[in-house]
């Protein structure tokens, strides 16, 4: 822990004999207040791990309940609960998660429950980009030491194949490198930048761009708010609707349920106005969103897009779910309304080698509920909507290095036309 916490820790010990021996008739009103800040899980979850000894509370405590701990306070404990299995800022054990690790699953819990007051505190897990480095068992000095600056970074070549209409009757190949940096402005706020190079073959690209992409933004609390302004990368639906740069400012905020505000401009300078709400309550996570897109560069037109969807784990690694998607922009049959179903079984953990992910999906989407499809295939040259299955195989065949394949059956909506894509890309990641 950094001074602000040791301090923060005695002054808890002090209060707690304080909240039993003197302030009963107070600690009525602060439970209360806490009950509608906190859920009952998170006292139970907590007072699980002081049974098991992971966490010792303060001199005069006796149990959780009792003592009645805040929002900070219980942060404090759940620091002192990961520090004491060895629990690094995402969720991790020695690289792996250990769900049959005593006092892994409450602790996991109350991190999740609690993360934008870990935060607060210095546990900043908010990465945009792959952080490979071991976040370790190392002190919080040497972390916060590693946290100052940081460069990472990923190369990685692909090759496309389209087949069906005439169309797409193009291949591609490209050469990608990226590199991340971070910079610590303080326990609060880190900078963060990206650069991109490409080299295409095969193709009527044309001219590359060595610097086709970029970003640099800021991202911070303020209270219990994160916000994210500038030039960054924004996914809305799984991608499903929009996944690109904008450049404005996005905020987090509530907890259980997450709440995401974000106004801006996208890359194609049209302007981004976007509300979502989701909540996660094991096995399930689900919550839904609406998006406004004014016209822009790239032939779009206006639109407002609505989507809910519902996620279900069915054991450690492998899940279902669904999608729905509307628009109120209608193509020229009438259609406004799609879906997008995931069947998803395994991890692939890029540190550790044969570990792997088999998905399929099977997508309905008129034009109107997309506007930068994240997928290779071929949806965004499709003017018309698209539907059909695809299948993704991802592998890690070396430490830090991802073998990646996906294949994709599309049928344009209004045409009927084929559009089939086969992906295959390797990438290294330092």
């Amino acid at each position: 822990m950094d001074k602000k916490a040791i301090v923060s820790f005695l002054l808890l010990t002090m209060l707690c004999g304080i909240h039993i021996n003197s302030l009963a008739a107070v600690k009525t009103d602060r439970q209360n207040t806490n009950m509608q800040m906190m859920p009952r899980e998170v006292y139970t979850a907590m007072q699980r791990l002081v049974d098991q000894g992971i966490v010792r509370l303060p001199a005069g405590c006796r149990n959780v309940r009792d003592a009645n701990f805040d929002r900070h306070e219980m942060s404090l404990l759940t620091l002192q609960a990961m520090k004491r299995i060895r629990m690094d800022e995402n969720g991790m054990v020695a690289r792996e998660d250990k769900e049959n690790l005593t006092g892994y699953a409450d602790t996991l819990y109350l991190k999740e429950a609690l993360t934008l007051d870990l935060k607060n505190l210095g546990m900043n897990q908010e990465h945009l980009m792959k952080d490979l480095s071991p976040s370790s068992e190392a002190g919080e000095a040497k972390v916060n030491e590693r946290r100052k600056f940081a460069i990472h970074g990923e190369i990685r070549y692909n090759y496309q194949r389209n087949s069906g209409n005439k169309r797409w009757d193009w291949n591609d190949s490209r050469l990608r490198a990226r590199v991340f940096l971070e910079a610590r402005i303080n326990d609060n706020w880190h900078a963060f930048g990206m650069l991109e190079a490409n080299k295409h073959f095969l193709s009527q690209h044309g001219k590359d761009d060595w610097l086709e992409n970029w970003r640099f933004y800021v991202r911070g609390l303020t209270g219990d708010v994160l916000w994210t302004a500038g030039w960054y990368g924004y996914m809305l639906g799984e991608g499903n609707i929009f996944d690109s740069t904008v450049t404005g400012v996005t905020a987090n905020f509530g907890s259980p349920v997450n709440y995401e505000l974000t106004a801006g401009r996208t890359k194609a300078h049209g302007k981004i106005f976007s509300a979502n709400a989701k909540l996660l309550s094991e096995p399930a996570w689900y919550g839904g969103g609406i998006h406004h897109f004014t016209k822009d560069d790239w032939d779009n037109e206006k639109r407002t897009i609505w989507h809910a969807f519902y996620d279900y784990k069915i054991s450690r690694d492998n899940w279902l779910g669904l999608m729905y998607l509307g628009s109120d922009l209608k193509d020229k049959d009438g259609r406004q309304h799609g879906f997008v179903a995931t069947a998803s079984f395994g991890k692939v953990r890029i540190w550790k080698p044969k570990t792997q992910m088999l998905q399929f999906k099977y997508y309905y989407q008129p034009r109107g509920t997309y506007m930068a499809h994240t997928m290779s295939g071929l949806a965004g040259y499709m003017r018309g909507g698209f539907q059909g299955p695809a299948v993704f195989y991802q592998r890690t065949i070396f430490p830090n290095v991802v073998f990646n394949m996906e294949y994709y059956m599309l049928r344009e909506l209004t045409t009927k036309d084929k559009a089939n894509t086969w992906w295959t890309d390797v990438t290294y990641y330092f």
